[in-house]
């Protein structure tokens, strides 16, 4: 009873019995998404590191191509 009590007031006991303002599974459900993000961050910054070498060897090729475009021209 108290505890519907405190929790139409907002307030939630955790695991540990410990009094908090959040609803668990939203506390959870926060944690999670948190976690996704960092999964995603890390993801875009492998994704960075691969498109990063991707444009480094294009230009190399793009001078290369136009290296041999003056040899021909010249």
């Amino acid at each position: 009873m108290a505890k519907d009590i405190l929790g139409d007031a907002g307030l939630h006991f955790d695991e540990l019995n410990k009094l908090r303002v959040l609803d668990p599974e939203v506390t959870q459900q926060t944690i999670e998404l948190k976690e996704e993000c960092k999964d995603f961050v890390d993801k875009i910054g492998q994704f960075q590191k691969i498109v990063g070498g991707l444009i480094e060897l294009v230009d190399q090729l793009a001078r290369e191509a136009e290296n041999e475009k003056m040899k021909v021209s010249g």
